[in-house]
């Protein structure tokens, strides 16, 4: 091979190691505008803004009695069992989106209870202080306008753990980046931004006995999945 060759190619390939690593991620994975050729549909600028109208309220206005319906089991006419209707919490909020399309937006729900609000408390079995719910909701599909996200806890959490005092809610797009971040807060003082990662709140907060003052729980769940699902159905997007 020819020096001149050789020097040529010795060239192109210092040119080629001189682009940054994160040029060579970025033509391979490239994110572009919503609707970009060849980019995926991530919005950017102002398109990736998403307004929260309307939040989601903690305390007893949250306290829902569910749809009554009505159905025939072998000719006789089955209703509420236990007479009196029960109450859900219901956490619903509004919101309005920028972009012509996003491909997906994820609602990360988190909750705290007080159990001062509870109606059928156990002497007995005391439960911890407060209690902690989250739940990560996935929305794809979302046309630019005005929508709806909700969740719920059935009607044995309010009366054994309480009613809410702290609603959060965080949104992020399908690359992971926050646009939205809210709170509504009835707890009284609460550690700015993501309280629910805080170790000296989540973990090291202790009562007098060395009991966790929050205990983690599980069961809040999208309102697809509750007898709320028929309801301005229109108004929700597809949860994937």
């Amino acid at each position: 091979m020819k020096s001149s060759s050789r020097i040529f190619i010795a060239l192109a390939l210092a040119a080629v190691c001189a682009i940054p690593a994160s040029a060579q991620r970025s033509s391979r994975n490239r994110r572009g505008a919503v609707g970009a050729d060849g980019g995926a549909s991530v919005a950017k600028g102002r398109d990736a803004m998403v307004q929260i109208d309307t939040p989601a309220r903690p305390g007893g206005m949250s306290l829902v009695s569910a749809p009554n319906f009505q159905y025939q089991v072998q000719g006789a006419l089955m209703g509420p069992v236990g007479g009196k209707p029960r109450k859900w919490i219901v956490l619903e909020m509004k919101y309005t989106t920028q972009a012509k399309w996003q491909d997906e937006l994820t609602f990360h729900w988190h909750i705290l209870l007080d159990s001062k609000q509870a109606k059928e408390k156990d002497p007995k079995n005391p439960v911890a202080p407060y209690s902690y719910y989250n739940a990560d909701i996935r929305y794809v599909d979302i046309k630019q306008g005005s929508h709806a996200a909700c969740v719920c806890l059935p009607p044995s959490v309010p009366e054994r753990f309480g009613e809410p005092v702290t609603v959060t809610v965080l949104i992020t797009n399908k690359e992971g980046d926050e646009l939205a971040l809210h709170t509504e807060n009835q707890f009284g003082k609460l550690p700015e931004g993501k309280w629910w990662e805080r170790d000296d709140m989540m973990n090291q907060w202790k009562d007098k006995a060395g009991k966790n003052m929050i205990e983690r729980r599980q069961g809040l769940v999208d309102r697809s999945k509750t007898p709320f699902a028929l309801i301005n159905s229109s108004d929700y997007e597809l949860v994937q």
